[in-house]
């Protein structure tokens, strides 16, 4: 029976498992073939297929093991644990093809091609670590995709623009693109100003349509900053070169 259709049966096992008295059952469940496993319950790290790292500040609830690679569920994870493993990720080499979501989903390839996607909900104290093996990586350690909002505003991924002063939105970063989405800042003018006397004078262009202004320029070093405002939005868009 292969795993796939293990699952079907989960839910019949945890049934059986309730009938039976707290005597004969240890609070695990466990099933597996030789494609794989899936554990509930009573779960134990394995520090060999999660690439030598070791288990987060966490109950561990259940896993899922295959030929493929492994997944951990946990709970009762408290936020400042959740940072500190992120942190420790990148600490030890998962910095290739990074895809952050939010503020606590991270995903890195090491240079083996080993990677490892962290998941944590600070509302539940939940989440999943997964490790899977692919190929190595071939693209830069700075190769980085970031989704999320509620980020604080970075001026090193903006060419030292200053922050605009109103509440972040949105925010996406890919590799040397990084944008922000605002709420809307009356004085938006003023801000242009301020991106000016950044040092962005190069190839400016403005436009109005409607009731959205519009201002894009270049610095001596190739960097670009698009600026659009509207009475419902603000948003910042800053390539940086090469």
């Amino acid at each position: 029976m292969r795993l796939s259709k293990i699952i079907l049966f989960i839910l019949l096992s945890i049934v059986l498992a309730l009938l039976v008295t707290s005597c004969f059952w240890d609070g695990s469940i466990k099933l597996g073939d030789k494609d794989g496993e899936i554990q509930i319950g009573k779960t134990k790290w394995d520090k060999k297929e999660m690439f030598g790292l070791d288990a987060p500040k966490a109950k561990l609830t259940s896993s899922v093991s295959t030929e493929e690679g492994a997944m951990y569920f946990f709970s009762e994870m408290k936020e400042k644990d959740a940072e500190a493993y992120i942190e420790m990720l990148q600490e030890k080499g998962f910095t290739f093809n990074k895809l952050v979501f939010e503020e606590y989903s991270y995903t890195g390839t090491n240079k083996d091609g080993e990677t490892i996607s962290f998941w944590y909900d600070k509302e539940s104290g939940d989440g999943t670590i997964t490790a899977s093996k692919g190929e190595k990586p071939t693209g830069n350690e700075d190769d980085e995709v970031i989704i999320g909002g509620n980020r604080k505003w970075d001026s090193s991924k903006m060419a030292g623009l200053p922050d605009p002063g109103t509440k972040v939105v949105n925010y996406w970063s890919i590799n040397k693109q990084t944008a922000y989405t605002l709420e809307p800042l009356a004085d938006y003018l003023d801000y242009v100003e301020e991106i000016k006397a950044c040092g962005f004078v190069v190839d400016i262009q403005t436009a109005e349509i409607n009731d959205i202004y519009i201002f894009s320029a270049s610095n001596e070093n190739g960097d670009k900053v698009e600026f659009a405002a509207s009475p419902e939005s603000l948003s910042v868009v800053v390539n940086l070169a090469e």
